[in-house]
């Protein structure tokens, strides 16, 4: 009896049990958009893609030293750790207020109805509580693969909870009172180390700002409070001098951080402003996107507990439901703004918040039995809440299986002939990945991957003179001319995103000019490397980015070749593919299947022109397979298996 009186036996368990599920459902691999690059940036020790994520990378760097030979694998068991932390600081979040709960509704209401619950039943309902914000959707998600997120999550439950010790500790302990201003410096400190990690920290500030004044009041004392408090806030910023140190000699320096006007560019995250506040149609596909997620986030029968106990929120204390809806509404007003399709995880604060108005709804269901003077045991019926959002998630958050990526990865770099150049905007699905596989892991250091996006970034030329010497040294004058023109881009970025006068517009036309220059330099000086693209490549609509336009386009596997010689290439063989087919409509598996589709028939097109017949019906084969295994990414208009087969027996016939 007395292991279920302890506290820290519950802390524990909080932990344990939500770490178990996430390492059952742990990715094995590289996953999709960032996880590659992040993993490369941990182990190397290198600069994230902005805004650094140097407190991440030191954790990331430490955890990849423990003696296992897989970095990726840890380093994604690294974020189911993290992840199940963040679940056991709720736990004692959740208890603080469960008591903070009693005391408002024993002291600040006119009720003869008084609520008192011993130990046992305080871990027990906090436990739960922890465990449905463990097992909800998002939350969980982010927790099978290396992302800064599993992190931000720690620092997002701390902070919260420390403010709240700060202001309300003193109501529950009075002896503790002197403890006060010690809260208000962990927490000021804890806020700048979160901001070295992520800036949707910033989601947190008008919350803050308000709770802060509501219960301080607007006075000398409360502003002399914030400058002192500006101390330790500072001095936990003072993480991001990791990217001054690391600028010249990480292998990945993405920013090149290593002057003041680099690092404020990169640490403001300058580079993705471009995606965010775009449009009120984006508002509107991003607020929906969130209005069709939330109710199943912690499943329907747990998403009424949230609106009771929005409403539980606001009589029990109305200042703190105004701070929990000013959390919950900022962090949605600000990330439907971000025109991203990885959104999800900006909505965390506002599910951290939906916890908390969950537990509130859990002690309506105490009220009503207070109330109604029902047998207390029925309370522990609440223990089927986590179970169902355990059984409603675990499907779609099982990533044990998935090496979706890494198998596009490998497909792609079996296109390739041996010293080949590959260019593709594919970031989120392979070239991430290729990263890891290349600077860590050694895997075709013959090929060089050329991301085009990131070639309209300073950092990345200079990237590609420091990795790719022979580039340059082949393209110089182009490459030259072309950084020329990049340098005035990053300086007057707006200028050149939204021109104004005619000047604007024909310093627009340079830099086009030089950038297509650029491209066709590339393909021109590396024929005896094999130059390819992905499909990508040849989908970009812009007529100043259509490169290569005399080159021959030949399909050999997933890739593209750009080539003077218009004769069938009989010395090329098509890559045995691995290829997983799913079913699941979401947005990187429909790219997948249909990437694979695409490239298959264009193949086979090309196999049947060469008249190389029964090379185009093994590949036929595998397009055939992918049609019937994923028919909801291969829309009936586009299927072409049956025409090409009747095509096929056709011309053999002919040629027989």
């Amino acid at each position: 009896m007395k292991l279920v009186n302890n506290k820290y036996f519950w802390f524990l368990l909080s932990f344990a049990i939500p770490f178990i599920a996430y390492m059952k459902t742990l990715a094995p691999d590289v996953f999709f958009v960032d996880s590659g690059e992040l993993a490369t940036v941990c182990v190397k020790l290198g600069i994230a893609h902005p805004t650094g994520y140097p407190l991440f990378t030191i954790i990331g760097r430490t955890f990849s030293l423990l003696p296992f030979n897989n970095e990726i694998y840890i380093l994604n068991v690294l974020a189911a750790f993290l992840t199940a932390i963040s679940i056991a600081i709720f736990f004692l979040f959740a208890v603080f207020l469960i008591k903070l709960y009693i005391y408002f509704w024993n002291t600040e209401r006119k009720s003869s109805l008084k609520i008192s619950l011993d130990k046992f039943q305080i871990y027990f309902i906090a436990f739960i509580s922890a465990l449905i914000l463990g097992f909800s959707k998002t939350w969980w998600d982010t927790a099978t693969s290396i992302e800064v997120y599993s992190l931000h999550k720690v620092f997002l439950v701390l902070i919260i909870f420390i403010l709240y010790k700060a202001i309300f500790n003193q109501f529950l302990y009075p002896a503790e009172k002197d403890k006060k201003e010690k809260f208000w410096l962990l927490f000021a400190f804890l806020l700048g180390l979160s901001f070295g990690n992520h800036l949707s920290t910033l989601f947190l500030s008008i919350g803050v700002i308000y709770l802060y004044f509501s219960y301080n009041g607007f006075n000398k004392t409360s502003l002399i409070r914030i400058l002192i408090l500006s101390i330790p806030f500072i001095f936990g910023l003072t993480i991001y001098f990791y990217l001054f140190i690391r600028a010249e000699n990480a292998p990945i320096s993405w920013g090149y951080p290593h002057n003041l006007e680099n690092f404020i560019r990169h640490v403001s995250g300058k580079q993705f402003s471009v995606w965010m506040f775009k449009s009120i149609e984006t508002m509107k596909k991003q607020f929906m996107h969130f209005i069709s997620i939330y109710p199943v986030e912690f499943s329907i029968p747990v998403f009424l507990l949230i609106i009771i106990g929005l409403i539980k929120s606001f009589i029990i204390n109305y200042k703190l439901f105004f701070f929990q809806f000013l959390l919950f509404a900022f962090s949605i007003i600000y990330g439907i703004n971000y025109d991203i399709y990885d959104i999800d995880s900006y909505f965390l604060l506002a599910f951290l918040v939906s916890s908390m108005w969950i537990l509130y709804a859990i002690f309506y269901i105490i009220e009503l039995i207070k109330k109604f003077k029902l047998n207390f045991s029925y309370i522990y019926l609440i223990s089927v809440l986590p179970l169902i959002v355990l059984i409603t998630n675990y499907n779609d958050s099982d990533e044990s299986r998935n090496y979706y990526v890494k198998e596009y990865m490998n497909n792609v770099f079996n296109s390739a002939k041996t010293n080949s150049i590959i260019m593709s905007t594919q970031w989120d699905f392979w070239v991430s990945a290729s990263w890891y596989y290349q600077y860590v892991k050694g895997v075709r250091p013959d090929v060089i991957i050329i991301d085009k996006e990131l070639c309209r970034r300073m950092w990345y030329l200079r990237h590609i003179k420091l990795h790719f010497p022979e580039i340059y040294q082949r393209t110089k004058k182009e490459f030259d001319a072309y950084e020329n023109e990049l340098i005035k881009f990053e300086k007057y970025t707006d200028r050149y995103l939204y021109p104004k006068t005619d000047f604007d517009l024909k310093e627009l036309d340079k830099i086009r000019a030089a950038f297509l220059t650029f491209l066709n330099s590339l393909v021109d000086n590396f024929q005896d490397k094999n130059f390819y693209t992905t499909y990508d490549i040849e989908d970009v609509e812009a007529p100043f980015e259509k490169f290569g336009k005399e080159y021959f386009k030949i399909p050999e596997g997933l890739l593209v070749r750009y080539s003077k010689q218009k004769e069938c290439d009989t010395n090329y063989n098509d890559p045995d593919y691995v290829i997983k087919i799913t079913n699941r409509k979401e947005y990187y598996y429909e790219f997948l299947m249909r990437n694979y589709y695409r490239a298959l028939i264009y193949r086979i097109n090309y196999l049947m022109n060469c008249e190389q017949y029964d090379k185009a019906e093994k590949m036929l084969n595998i397009a055939i397979e992918i049609e019937r295994g994923s028919p909801n990414n291969i829309k009936p208009q586009e299927r072409r298996t049956q025409f090409i087969q009747n095509k096929i027996k056709e011309l053999k016939e002919l040629k027989q």
